[in-house]
């Protein structure tokens, strides 16, 4: 049976236009015509004749006073949205603009009167006056994380908020936007809601959802489907998760990667932002208060990766709920903290350091069987898929710690550190939610109640690919030191700094030959013995400062101008057999002075 077909679709969608009628009936308020009294617990009350309330407004006002902050005045306007005045924008137009519809309860509750008592308008330095009378009154009051927009977040008892533009869903129920335990929810456009009732394994199951991603040529056919899956999930709880992953898809073009994309977006609809040409400003403009995920296609490696590699950056920064300060007009600066799911695609993916490789899952995407070329992938209901997963994802958060942990334990046991069990378990965790340990194992994957060790191999850390080049900052360090040519030219060839110590180690040449092309890279070798009692071979005296050990990591992470950098605090994050940095013995005479070096044993590299 198709998910939104039966009673089950009729009595959702007899809902949904319950809800729209409740929607409505709220937004229509009636005020009084042009000088006429409002009436007030029984009581007619004529144009500007009110009693001031606890703030100094007048009873009922639709534009509520949050407070201030600094020269900023924070209003929520009749239409439920946040809104920010400054002194000199407190015009005519300003007040028309925040009253809207209610324009009539201005000339209601602040009249200007004319000739006769008839009224011509309303006083804008009334309203004005109230208004930061009342602000004064509430005290300082700042955005920050005080607003929350649109999509997944949770309140002090961990339910899940739902965040869906015209109103919240909260533990299965609609309430209005607004104020709701000291955050403010303004009113946004809409994005889709949750299906209106609760969805069954047949109804997940007849959406194709799970037929469309299994139809895709995946490197890990088992595998990568549940994980988009689970990014799917995953995006629409936003800020409710304790960590947001990133999804990368790798694949050649004409495998399918924009289609990809598009299932996405026909699934996650107006919840998703999607582009194909943006950088970090354009993403933090576009997304502010938002948990809402971001889609990035063609995210490719080019000549320059700065803006891509900016875009990777503030990923990362989401996936943990990165708070970032930037400036702003009139000198006035700009909290924003992201909490942002992003999924992007490319055929050559950027150069991405290792800190967002940790955050990571990358997924491959395989050529088409040519026979298979012409097939289609199967059709969707994209006002249906999205909104069942949302109701799934409502309808069973409570249990999302408990599998979330149970997977993070198997990928442990799998060699993931805390950032791989947190990216992959978020997502094995989300897709679960979703799918439930009937389909699961329907699918002919692991279920709970058979136990989730199998992901210990299934995602084994050793078998990724994005664990590959995820080495440790001292070791990328060191790596780039041991590569780096040294100045001194032996037998027709220009050495490396470790092919020098292999050279010193094997007898090839003398401790003191090494020493002469080594101090070209103010760089100077040691019997390793000398440094720790028993040790053997050799180990290297790296300057902590220097100009000539400067210029070797120039352009790098760890370099710096003038002869400083951080290489030898990234160095001393190796284990305590590799590198000995005491003073006792880390004062060495190179190139003719005493210096302060960073000793590296060598040997005792793996």
């Amino acid at each position: 049976m198709p998910a939104a077909k039966g009673t089950e679709g009729v009595a959702a969608a007899t809902e949904d236009a319950k809800r729209a009628l409740r929607r409505k009936r709220r937004d229509q308020v009636q005020d009084p015509e042009l000088g006429r009294p409002r009436v007030i617990d029984g009581e007619e009350i004529g144009p500007g004749a009110w009693s001031p309330d606890l703030w100094g407004l007048p009873p009922d006002c639709p534009v509520q006073v949050l407070g201030m902050d600094g020269d900023v005045l924070y209003v929520i306007d009749a239409a439920g949205q946040l809104a920010e005045i400054t002194d000199s924008s407190f015009g005519q137009n300003k007040v028309q603009r925040l009253f809207l519809h209610r324009v009539g309860y201005l000339y209601w509750a602040w009249p200007r009167f004319g000739q006769g008592g008839r009224i011509t308008g309303f006083d804008t330095v009334a309203v004005r006056d109230a208004f930061y009378k009342a602000a004064g009154l509430k005290g300082l009051w700042a955005a920050g994380d005080k607003v929350r927009g649109l999509g997944g977040w949770t309140d002090k008892a961990g339910n899940l908020v739902i965040h869906c533009g015209e109103e919240l869903w909260i533990k299965g129920r609609e309430i209005a936007t607004g104020d709701y335990e000291g955050h403010f929810y303004p009113r946004r456009p809409p994005i889709p809601a949750p299906w209106a009732k609760p969805v069954s394994d047949a109804q997940v199951d007849g959406t194709d959802l799970w037929k469309a991603l299994a139809s895709f040529t995946w490197e890990r056919p088992k595998i990568d489907p549940l994980l988009v899956l689970g990014w799917i999930a995953a995006a629409y709880l936003g800020g409710a998760l304790p960590w947001r992953p990133m999804l990368f898809v790798v694949g050649d073009k004409g495998v399918g990667k924009s289609s990809l994309q598009a299932l996405v977006k026909g699934v996650l609809g107006d919840a998703l932002h999607n582009t194909a040409d943006t950088t970090p400003a354009g993403i933090y403009q576009k997304v502010k208060q938002d948990s809402l995920p971001v889609a990035v296609d063609e995210l490719e490696a080019g000549a320059d990766n700065t803006r891509v590699l900016g875009v990777v950056k503030l990923a990362r920064l989401a996936a943990s709920g990165g708070v970032m300060f930037r400036g702003g007009s009139n000198h006035s600066g700009t909290t924003f903290t992201a909490r942002n799911c992003f999924f992007m695609s490319a055929i050559n993916p950027p150069p991405i350091p290792p800190q967002d490789l940790s955050r990571m899952a990358i997924i491959n995407l395989r050529p088409r069987d040519p026979s298979r070329a012409a097939e289609r992938l199967p059709s969707i209901d994209v006002d249906v898929v999205g909104r069942m997963v949302l109701r799934r994802l409502v309808d069973n958060w409570s249990y999302y710690d408990e599998i979330y942990q149970l997977y993070r334990a198997a990928l442990g046991k799998g060699g993931h550190d805390g950032r791989g069990q947190d990216t992959y378990g978020t997502l094995l965790a989300c897709a679960h939610l979703v799918l439930g340990d009937e389909l699961l194992a329907a699918y002919g994957l692991p279920t709970d109640a058979d136990g989730l060790d199998p992901w210990a191999e299934l995602l084994a850390a050793e078998n990724l690919a994005e664990k590959e080049d995820a080495t440790e900052n001292w070791r990328r360090c060191m790596l780039h030191l041991l590569t780096s040519r040294v100045e001194a030219w032996r037998n027709g060839v220009r050495h490396t700094v470790g092919g020098l110590m292999e050279d010193l180690e094997k007898g090839a040449i003398t401790l003191t030959l090494a020493n002469d092309q080594l101090a070209q890279a103010d760089l100077l070798a040691i019997p390793a013995h000398e440094i720790l009692r028993g040790a053997k071979g050799y180990a290297l005296a790296v300057p902590n400062q220097g100009p000539m050990i400067g210029q070797i990591f120039r352009g790098t992470d760890w370099g710096g101008e003038g002869g400083a950098g951080v290489w030898s605090a990234a160095m001393r994050q190796a284990p305590p057999n590799v590198v000995v940095y005491d003073k006792t013995r880390n004062k060495q005479r190179i190139n003719g002075t005493q210096r302060r070096c960073t000793i590296v044993m060598v040997g005792a590299l793996d």
